[in-house]
Parts: C-alpha cells; structure tokens; sequence
C-alpha cells in the first residue's frame, strides 16, 4: 500500500519532557518531524525534580548523558519522622555497584534538563520546532490527519501528518478531542508545592537529607534538588483555599518552621490536586498520547516525568516499524498493553505510600509509627529506596 503524501510524518503536540525525547528519538530515526508547544520558551521554573537511572539510560543512548549531567545530582537519604516528630524510618541508596550503571535516584534542574532535550531533537534537519503555536482541532481519516493549528498571531493553519503523538500535558487538547476518557484510580487531595532557591547561609539549618513529615496534623514533604534548590510538598487541609495558599504571605507562614523571608528567593509556589488517573485507550487510530496526557499519579516518589519518557521510548521504535513499512499498524495496539499494566501497577504502590506518610487520623498515624519501629528492633527502620518502594507499599 502506498501511502498518500502529507506535510510530515508525525505532529508532537507538546514540547515538555515527553515531546522532546519522542521528537528527538524521531529525528534520530530519519522521520519528517513537527513538534508545537503552546508556550514560546521552556517553562523557567521547576516542575518535575526526580529521575531514576533507568530514565538516565534512555537518555545516555540518546547521545544526552555529558549534556544534562551538569543538572543532575544524586537523590539524598530520605528520613521519615513519625507523630512526635521521631524518626521512625530511613531510606538510603542501595551500595555499589548500580544495577544499570548509574545512581538509581537522582534529582534534576527541570528548566535546564528541558532545554537540553530541546536542543537535542531540534539538532536533526528532519524535526521542525514551532513555539507560541496552539493545536485547535484535528480530524483523521484512514491515511492521515488533519491537524488544525493557531500561531502566535492569532492566525490559524492546517497541516497533515501521518500520526499525532499528544504530550500536551494532563488537560491535553489531544486527549479531549480523540475521545479517549480517563479511568479514576481513586486519589485526589489539595496539595501546595513551593520551591526556594535557598541562600547559602540558611542551608545548614535546614534538613541534610531529604525528610517525609509524616504528622497528621499536616503532612510535609521535603526535597534537596541541585544546587541550593530546595522543594517543599504542604498537605493543604480541608477549608483551605488553594488560590490562597499561594499568595507569598501564606506561603512564609507554612514554611515557617524552616526559613524566613530573609533566606532565600521563592522560586515558585503552586497548588495541585494530586490524581491518579490513567487513559483507557491511549490510541485511536492514528492519534497517540503519552506523558500526563495519558496518566496522572501523585508524586511520592517521583516517578511522573519518568512514566512519560518510557512512554515516548516504548511508543517511538513501534512508530519507527509502522513508518517504514517494516510492521502493520496493528503493532502500534500492543502500545496501550505494555504500558497501561506498568502505570496502573506502579500508581498502586504510589498510593499506597502516601496513604502510609499522609495519615490523617492520629491514632492510626501512630500505629504506624509503631510498626516502623518494631520493623527495625525498637530503633528507626533502615532501608534502601529501591527496597522501600516494595516495602512501603506492601505494609500499608
């Protein structure tokens, strides 16, 4: 069968984390490829803050290791402090040597990490890039789709692909418009995130590891990122008002117990509501989707961003076959049954750890507490990360 010419090969809608690699992994491969992103520069605040060393792997192969290193530290022990403040549980790094050559756990600058991945599939002749451009609407036909666009100036455009790839984000335009619903997988809690960029003399009086507060009154999460990079994740409780709760002067409020104003810069303060959802189809026809475009989870051990880069490097080479004419599109069905299973399976233990650190009910948070310690002989349960991720999902 031949195929009807069209503008390109692949539309990627959306230039995050997910798009780029997919675009880049493309452009390696030699297909026509466009890729549009609603925003005209990288999103200049951090978002994603945590990658594993199965992620570094895809991006070693993809020529990215030297590059993004620069940005990327290794994860710090993580300490969980119970009720009264105890500590009840540590998490450190399994020893060497790595399982897949690299740390298993590392924290990243976003904004620069992006920008890399950016360059990266730009740098092929074959990948096209348009920023400020907006998708509004796509209709497909059995050989092709029809992609609708608006550009920064207002003025609006169609090209045809031969495949659409959605990373356009968990409120994808795509998505909607393919038709393809979300199952709920039953979490959904307010939550502010609020990184600083932390002056050089405050940082020796806060934590030097990373920590899981885990007090009913108001569960707290904190992060060390690169550099003087520092993220907190601040349970918001019922009759809190999230727009609010971003406002600076609530934001110094909550972060209190740790810094002043005068200790640093407030880099971003966001509120989210935290979900696990996942697609029910992550295909219709000639229209894929990845990234949060096709799954949510709460990000309690930071495997988000990761999900959707698996996504791209799963969905890419199954592309690449159907592309050249190597295997029938019905290879690309086989997409939605490896992963699906993956995400749905790895939500559940996501959630089952942050039932255990989030416990509202004090009593219960207690017993907790009680069994971590008996886990370790009356002294703080030491575990590896790797090891805890089982663990903590099974126990709760």
């Amino acid at each position: 069968m031949t195929e009807t010419a069209t503008d390109h090969d692949v539309l990627v809608v959306g230039f995050g984390p997910t798009g780029a690699v997919a675009a880049g992994q493309l452009g390696r491969l030699g297909h026509r490829t466009l890729v549009v992103d609603r925003l005209t520069d990288v999103y200049d605040k951090p978002r994603a803050i945590a990658l594993d060393h199965e992620i570094f792997r895809h991006l070693d192969n993809m020529g990215l290791a030297d590059a993004i290193s620069p940005h990327v530290e290794p994860f710090t022990a993580s300490e969980h402090f119970g009720v009264d403040g105890q500590l009840i549980r540590r998490i450190d790094m399994v020893a060497k040597p790595y399982p897949l050559g690299y740390t298993p756990s590392m924290v990243f600058s976003q904004p620069a990490v992006e920008a890399e991945l950016r360059r990266h599939a730009t740098s092929f002749s074959n990948v096209k890039a348009e920023l400020g451009v907006e998708l509004v609407d796509l209709v497909q036909s059995p050989d092709r789709v029809e992609a609708r666009l608006k550009g920064a100036d207002g003025r609006h455009r169609s090209v045809t692909v031969r495949y659409l790839l959605g990373c356009d984000g968990a409120s994808s335009t795509v998505r909607q418009i393919a038709g393809l619903g979300l199952e709920d997988l039953i979490f959904d809690e307010p939550w502010l995130v609020v990184d600083m960029r932390v002056n050089e003399s405050a940082l020796a009086n806060l934590p030097q590891c990373s920590a899981q507060f885990c007090n009913p009154a108001r569960p707290v999460s904190f992060l060390i990122g690169p550099n003087n990079h520092r993220r907190w994740e601040i349970m918001l409780l019922p009759g809190e008002d999230a727009r609010q709760m971003e406002q600076p002067e609530q934001v110094w409020k909550l972060l209190s117990p740790w810094l002043t104003p005068q200790d640093g810069e407030l880099w971003r303060a966001a509120s989210y509501r935290f979900h696990a959802l996942v697609a029910e189809n992550w295909r219709n026809g000639r229209i894929l989707i990845a990234g949060d475009a096709a799954h949510q989870q709460p990000p309690f051990i930071g495997q988000g961003m990761c999900q959707g880069l698996r996504d791209a490097t799963n969905l890419v080479w199954k592309l690449d076959r159907v592309l050249t004419g190597t295997s029938s599109e019905a290879l690309l069905d086989s997409y939605t049954v490896e992963r699906k299973p993956h995400v749905i399976e790895l939500t559940g233990r996501i959630k089952a750890i942050g039932q255990s650190i989030c416990e509202r009910d004090p009593a219960a948070a207690r017993r907790r507490d009680a069994q971590a310690l008996a886990d370790g002989g009356g002294k703080p349960l030491l575990m590896t990360r790797q090891g805890s991720f089982r663990r903590c999902a099974r126990d709760s």
